[in-house]
């Protein structure tokens, strides 16, 4: 057996170790097995082939999961924004075009449609925004979910539909 703090050999299993001073498992720096260096994120010892992983490893993945769902939600969220004010400045421009010219018959009908979908693109797209930066933040997981989850409302749904589940899947890495 070796230290895993400072790779020194071992007789028998000392509580501590003679050379210094630390439980001998309580390190990461070398295989238990053979006593080549290692690394916190070393799972198998590149020279004996033992398994070393410890609690580290475990909670050293996954850490990329809430950044990327906040990359996609900001991605599908920012250009719903875009076109849904576009859609809404759009309407009201037409709506005073309309106006001027006495009015035509059917147009209100055709605007009332354009804003029954534009005001909740924004809605939608104002929440993935909030929501992808608090998933970028590590804060907050049910607002990240839920601008995650309104992403799946704006033309980009495919991207809400991969930011739910690294969101999902990177939960415990959120304060």
């Amino acid at each position: 057996m070796f230290c895993r703090n400072c790779g020194k050999e071992l007789t028998g299993s000392p509580e501590i170790c003679p050379n210094c001073g630390a439980k001998p498992m309580s390190g990461t720096s070398y295989c238990p097995n053979c006593g080549a260096p290692t690394t916190e994120l070393t799972e198998i010892c590149p020279k004996c082939g033992a398994r070393v992983a410890g609690k580290v490893v475990a909670k050293a993945g996954g850490t990329w999961m809430p950044l990327t769902a906040g990359i996609l939600d900001l991605v599908a969220g920012v250009p719903a924004l875009i076109s849904g004010i576009a859609l809404v400045a759009g309407l009201g421009m037409l709506g005073g075009l309309i106006g001027g010219l006495g009015g035509i018959p059917g147009v209100g009908a055709i605007g009332a449609i354009i804003s029954a979908i534009a005001v909740p693109m924004i809605i939608f797209a104002i929440i993935a925004i909030v929501g992808g930066v608090f998933a970028i933040r590590k804060k907050m997981w049910g607002l990240a979910l839920a601008g995650s989850i309104c992403a799946l409302f704006t033309p980009a749904w495919i991207l809400g539909i991969v930011a739910i589940v690294f969101t999902v899947m990177g939960k415990k890495h959120f304060k």
